[in-house]
Parts: structure tokens; sequence; C-alpha cells
């Protein structure tokens, strides 16, 4: 991966600003170098012959050098600032959007706290370095280039002591430079894994509290860290003797510059106050050296944090964006012959499964736990690529369209309810914003939830809380319900929807679904078999493989597994109805 490269990619739209910031950054080197000639003035014309007219204008001449370096420098800083924060935004849009593009097999095998980390705290890095390090290095880099053409142009010699000097001091810095990048690289993944342990416990704190797990995920997290603070020692002690050689350089180079130079006094090739000048500028020169080294770790850090920006930029879309849109969905759904396995692991997931559906026809799912029913809508809406198989949704090849377009016209309830922090009308709307106030009861109404919001205070603008947790497990899903109803969408799936409502709500919901599925493609997957009863087809699926299917009534006759599945969950009553 060429850092480089990519890094001035991001730059090239803004590069009008950049050449106003080099611009300011120039004025500003040129005032920097006045002092050190104006000193060498002082020393020369003004201490020797006490002209007091030459000392005014020393003076004058060193506030005014003062005062402009201080107003380029600073445009220039601003300017610089807001570039990098734009530079920094564009990656971290791109990589986010990225994200939203890419395939699910990488959040199969990827720790959300990672992905999290990325986007937040080496974010933070880059920025960290953009907007303190970056602009004062530059200003610095061009004052050190000045300071040498002048020093050169005063008595070359001295600048070719310093030039040597700097030159025996960038070797062991670039070696002592490539450990600490190293570091900081594991330094990172590290602090991305207590991140992400964070998160995971913080998030599961239901269950940490359920059994007592406390001691143990603090002992984790206290390892965790403990490593991660020893090696930043580590790092921190390179780091410093990184900065502490730059000092010994910085120390040693006017001595040896007083030396050549004090020769040079006494054979009468230059005055007094040029040596003073050079003198002066040495500190000038090695600014950045000591800049660079103080800040050693902040660039440090900068570096692997964009690695792994830049990661996302090369990972994998789900599909090409100038794909085909589908079209209107009239609702045939043929799925043939699937086999499929997740990412990371061995176990076949699916094995040979087909069903098919014409328009508006209605096919129950049912099947043990593990089984493969929910992997299979998962493929439907080209969330997973089979491995061998096809799928066809009138007719045409799903994998040949962009998915999007097919997935608009998709309603989705899944067993696990994903809500925002934010309000109940947001979250009704969130599949379709511009949907009436009419369209929106309707819905609220068909999902069983209209006596809830109007037991709430602020009704539709109640906040429910991260993930909806203010919110019960049924009210959460009529809520997924109803936002699934609102888009009036021709192919409807339900992934064990109704499961965590309690007996009277799912019966209401029920109710109103049967009146919502006729003309409607419509795939229910149900652990409780009286929400498929009146499937046009049942399939069972065990094990990856389509054991059984057939109506509700041809399943009983089979006497098979889903004769025993409704034997198991129904009454002893019912059982001797059947029997």
């Amino acid at each position: 991966m060429n850092l480089l490269k990519i890094t001035m990619e991001h730059f090239k739209p803004y590069w009008r600003k950049l050449l106003l910031a080099l611009l300011f950054s120039l004025v500003g080197g040129a005032f920097t170098i006045m002092p050190p000639i104006l000193a060498g003035k002082l020393v020369d014309e003004v201490i020797g012959e006490r002209e007091m007219t030459i000392l005014l204008v020393v003076v004058g001449g060193v506030l005014v050098a003062y005062l402009g370096k201080s107003l380029f420098e600073t445009m220039q800083e601003y300017v610089q600032v807001k570039i990098g924060l734009d530079v920094i935004t564009d990656m971290q849009i791109r990589a986010f959007k990225k994200l939203h593009r890419t395939s699910m097999a990488f959040f199969t095998t990827t720790p959300r706290g990672d992905m999290l980390y990325r986007l937040t705290h080496d974010v933070e890095s880059i920025q960290n370095l953009n907007n303190t390090v970056v602009p004062r290095i530059v200003q610095q880099v061009i004052g050190a280039v000045a300071a040498f053409s002048a020093v050169f142009v005063l008595y070359y010699p001295a600048a070719i002591v310093m030039f040597v000097v700097f030159a025996i001091y960038i070797f062991p810095s670039f070696k002592l430079g490539k450990v600490m990048r190293n570091m900081s690289a594991v330094q990172r993944d590290m602090s991305a894994d207590m991140y992400q342990h964070l998160q995971e416990s913080i998030e599961s704190i239901r269950l940490v509290r359920t059994f007592q797990t406390q001691k143990q995920e603090v002992e984790t997290q206290r390892k965790k860290q403990a490593d991660w603070k020893t090696y930043s020692i580590r790092a921190a002690l390179i780091g410093k003797v990184n900065w502490r050689l730059g000092n010994l350089f910085n120390i040693a180079t006017p001595g040896v510059v007083m030396l050549i130079g004090g020769f040079a006094i006494w054979e009468g090739k230059i005055t007094i106050g040029t040596l003073v000048a050079c003198l002066s500028f040495i500190p000038i020169m090695f600014l950045p050296v000591r800049s660079l080294a103080e800040n050693a770790l902040t660039i440090q850090q900068a570096i692997p944090a964009l690695q792994r920006i830049y990661e996302y930029f090369d990972l994998p879309e789900e599909h090409e964006e100038d794909l085909p849109s589908f079209g209107v969905v009239e609702g045939k759904i043929d799925l043939e012959n699937i086999w499929f396995t997740y990412p990371a692991s061995d176990k076949q997931v699916l094995k040979g499964v087909s069903l098919s559906l014409e328009p508006g026809n209605h096919i129950g799912i049912v099947g043990t736990s593990g089984g493969g029913k929910s992997t299979l809508v998962q493929i439907l809406l080209g969330l997973y690529e089979p491995e061998k198989g096809s799928v066809r949704v009138d007719g045409k090849n799903l994998f040949a369209y962009n998915r999007n377009s097919f997935r608009l016209q998709a309603g989705v309830v899944s067993q696990e309810t994903f809500l925002l922090n934010s309000t109940l009308r947001h979250n009704l709307l969130y599949g379709k914003p511009d949907a009436t106030m009419e369209e929106l009861e309707l819905a609220v109404e068909a999902a069983g939830l209209k006596d809830l919001i109007e037991s709430l205070d602020d009704r539709y603008e109640t906040v429910v809380g991260e993930r909806g947790l203010k919110l019960s497990g049924g009210q959460r899903q009529r809520v997924a319900l109803a936002r699934a109803i609102l888009r009036q969408p021709p192919v409807l799936i339900f992934d064990e929807a109704t499961s965590s409502l309690d007996g009277e709500t799912e019966e209401k919901v029920q109710e109103a679904l049967e009146q919502l599925i006729p003309g409607r493609t419509t795939i229910t997957i149900a652990h409780r078999l009286v929400t498929v009863r009146n499937s046009d087809k049942i399939l069972l699926i065990d094990q990856g493989l389509v054991a059984e299917q057939g109506t509700h009534e041809e399943l009983l006759a089979l006497r098979g597994q889903y004769y025993e599945l409704y034997k198991a969950q129904y009454s002893e009553l019912e059982k001797e109805m059947i029997g």
C-alpha cells in the first residue's frame, strides 16, 4: 500500500488552497531569517560604531519581522488546518461509505469495536497530526531551508558543517522512527482490542449481571490495559531517545561552527557579526528536527492509523453500483439448489435447498434452530451469495442487478429488531420517510401499536432509547411490523416476526397480517406453527435440507417431523383431534 500516493489523492481537490498555504509559508520563512541577519548588523555596525540610526533600524526590523512572521504563519496554519479537516472528513466518509457497500461476509468476521475504533480513534490520531504537527513542520522546514541558504551565502563552510551534522543525525533518527512506527501499529491493534472488549462488555451488561461475571470482565480489561501500558512505555522511551539524540546534535553543532568561525575571524575571512548571524540560524535550522523528535509519537501513531483507514478503501463491494435497476417487482421467486457456508466456518448451512413462489403466494418455513431458515432469507435478499445455485426474482438473476433496488420493494421483519435511539415517528418512518399521517396510523393500527402510542405522553415523539430499550421486546417487534407494513411492499418476509409477542397480541397482529398478506408474495419463518398454518405451502428445513414440504394438512397426514413438532406445541385435546 503506497501511503503517500493515496494521501496525495485526497489532497488533489484542494491544490489551490495548498498553493496559498505554501505562499504564506514562504513569506513567513522570509521574515524568519531577518532577525539573525539584523543581529549580525547589530554586532558589526551598531556595537562597534555606535550608530543610533542603525540601532533603530535593527530594532524596527526585528519587530516587523516578528509581526510579519506571526501574521503569515497564522494565515498558513488556518488554511492548512482547514485543508486537513476537509481531507480527514473525506477519508472518514469514504471509509464509512465503503462499509455500507461491502459484503455482509466482512461483518461476519470483523469485530464491530474494531470498525468503530478505526472510524473514530484512528481518525482522531490523523486529525491531531493534521491540526498541529504538519502546519508547524511545514513552517519550520521552509524556515530551515531559508536559514541554510542564508548561512551558505554568509559563510558556506558553516553551512556545510550544519548539513553534515544534519545528515549524520538523519540515519539513526530514521531507524528509530521505523521501530516506533512498527510499535505504534501494534499499539493501535491493542487499543482496538481494548475498545472492542469495552463495547462488548457494556452492550452485554444484562448478561454480565445475570451470570455475575463482573469480576471476570474487569480482570480481562485490566490485563489488556496492563499489556498495552507496558508496550506504550517502551514506545515512549524510544521516542525520548530520538528526542535526546536530536538535542545532542543541536548542542554539538554550535560548538563546531564557533570553532571554524573563530579561525575565520582571526584570518579576516568573516566578521564577528557574520559568525553571530550563523550561530543564530542554527536553532532555526534544527527546529524541524527537534519538532519531529518531540512529535515522533504523534507522527508514528498517525502512520498506522492511516494504514488502518486505507485498508477499508480496498474492501470488496457487495456489487457494482452501475448495475441495472431491478424495476417493479411482481413477486415470482425461485431459489434453486442453494448451497451455502458462512465465511470463516466449515459448517455447510444450506445443502441444495430449493423453493418456488408465484406472485401472491404465501410460503411458510419451519424447522429446528440452526437449520438454515434465516440464512435462506438473507440469500434471497442478496445479503450473501450462495456457493452454488441460483436466485431469480420475476425470472431475473438477482445478482445481475442492483440488489438495493429489489430490497426497496421487500418488507422485512426479523426476530432481532433494531430501533434507533430516536423518536417513535422516526423509527416508524425509517423505511418510508415521505409517508402520510393516514398511512402511518393505518400501519400502527395493523401492528397493534395504537393503544401503546395513545398511552404515551409524547405519543409519536417519544424517544425509544438506544436499541429501543425503553420498549418491551413485544413493543419493539410491533414497531418493526408497522415499519414494514408502512412500505406496502410486493414482497413480505417475516423472520420469527411474532416471536416476542404475548398470545393475545400475537393473535391480533396475526389477524392484521392475514389482511396484509393477500396479493403479496410472502415468506414466513416461524417457530409457532399456527403462524404458517394457512400458508399455500410449508417447507420444513432440517440441517440445511428440505426434509418435508406441503400444506398444513398434507404435512400432518405424513406423520413425520412436522407432525411431531405440531404435537409438541399443542394441548392434549388437540393431539386427540388430530390423532
